[in-house]
């Protein structure tokens, strides 16, 4: 798709989000009670205006950046990221995952698709639909490891995004009202079982690598209408929801940066990086740490820098579900507001809004 017109409103806007950065952080400071220092970060959070979550997921998240809202189809949006168009009908998207069992429940511990080979895809893929032949859907391998269910009509299933549902107890995150509800239920049983034995999954086992023993539904619409004006100058991350969200505004869409040191604004730019995400999901603290300190040295301390000289008109930064700071040129003059440990500011900053 051609490039849009941007609104020049919000230029030299730069919209950072980070996936993962408040997960898990209340828990962790009352567990082990400091997460460490960031003095850059801590400086930008406590300077900036609070942003309130505006999302349930990253996911929703992305989506309300970019116009679609937070009933949109986002698996209609992910296949745009790897097909020139989207049949006519419903779309979910059916991410193949691994699940552990836990003390009551089973985990979400693991999104399979990234490792998964073409052979290995299309076999698991064909696996299922011979089985399932008579059910109302039928399972698309639309890239090796970005499985789609496509249905004639709205099954009626309420969901819960991939991102909200990693490293979580799955039962309560299942749909559960409703006769559809009932029938994915039944598949999904019969869909576990049948995947035990598969010979690719046997095959992954054998080479120490998690097999997949279920599918997460989520994101389910029909191909979304037209796209509203563009909002974004670009976009810079990885992902198939940011990548179809992209083709769907006509939005150019670059790697992540490795830093801050360098950039340039020529408009609203969003960019979306995902180190710390893993280590928030596996609840490993020590990686997040590490992980901080990394974006506090390619990313913190330069926009701090950047600020202070004027780079940007207004910097965002967010976590997954949208809480954050809203910062301008004017925070270097908020001398009284004092950094505080980033584990200790979290959720407690002034109750100013964003413009």
């Amino acid at each position: 798709m051609m490039p849009r017109p941007v609104s020049p409103v919000a230029d030299q806007a730069l919209y950072l989000i980070l996936p993962g950065l408040l997960m898990r952080v209340a828990r962790w400071q009352a567990d082990y009670g400091g997460l460490g220092r960031y003095p850059a970060l801590e400086w930008l959070w406590s300077r900036g205006r609070p942003v309130e979550s505006c999302a349930d997921a990253l996911e929703t998240l992305l989506c309300r950046h970019f116009g679609a809202g937070a009933d949109a189809p986002m698996g209609a949006l992910t296949r745009l990221a790897v097909t020139d168009g989207v049949p006519e009908g419903y779309w979910l998207c059916a991410d193949p995952v691994h699940l552990t069992v836990g003390m009551d429940d089973l985990i979400l511990s693991r999104a399979v698709g990234p490792s998964l080979t073409d052979a290995e895809s299309d076999s698991l893929v064909a696996r299922i639909n011979d089985h399932f032949q008579a059910r109302p859907w039928t399972l698309h391998a639309t890239a090796p490891g970005q499985w789609h269910l496509y249905l004639e009509a709205d099954p009626g299933l309420t969901t819960v995004p991939l991102s909200r549902a990693m490293g979580q107890r799955v039962g309560g995150l299942l749909p559960r009202e409703g006769a559809a509800a009932r029938d994915w239920q039944r598949d999904l049983t019969e869909l576990q079982m049948l995947l035990f034995g598969a010979p690719a999954n046997e095959a992954r086992e054998a080479r120490g690598e998690a097999p997949v023993n279920s599918l997460w539904l989520w994101g389910g619409g029909r191909w979304p209408n037209p796209p509203p004006p563009g909002r974004w100058a670009a976009a810079h991350g990885r992902g198939p929801l940011l990548e179809g969200l992209c083709r769907w505004t006509g939005t150019p869409l670059h790697p992540p940066p490795d830093t801050a040191a360098a950039w340039r604004t020529s408009g609203p730019v969003l960019v979306v990086l995902e180190d710390l995400f893993a280590a928030a999901v596996a609840d490993d603290l020590e990686a997040w740490m590490h992980a901080l300190a990394a974006l506090e040295q390619a990313w913190f301390e330069p926009l701090c820098q950047g600020l202070g000289r004027g780079r940007f008109r207004h910097l965002v930064i967010q976590g997954e579900d949208g809480r954050g700071v809203w910062l301008d040129g004017r925070a270097r003059w908020r001398w009284w507001r004092r950094p505080r440990p980033f584990g200790e500011c979290h959720g407690v900053a002034d109750s100013e809004h964003a413009p």
